[in-house]
């Protein structure tokens, strides 16, 4: 998603407002992966574990 963003950047098709804005989702969405995950994970060990 950033590569595709910094080539939109750089063809001058997005603003660098945008371009930050994309930036910031990215890293958010990032950010709140770990810990929608990890529970799953855990869930998925437990299981595996009583098979």
């Amino acid at each position: 998603m950033i590569i595709f963003a910094n080539v939109l950047l750089d063809r001058q098709v997005i603003l660098p407002e945008v371009f930050t804005a994309l930036l910031l989702m990215a890293v958010a969405s990032t950010m709140l992966t770990i810990p929608r995950v990890t529970p799953l994970l855990a869930a998925t060990k437990k299981d595996s574990a009583s098979i």
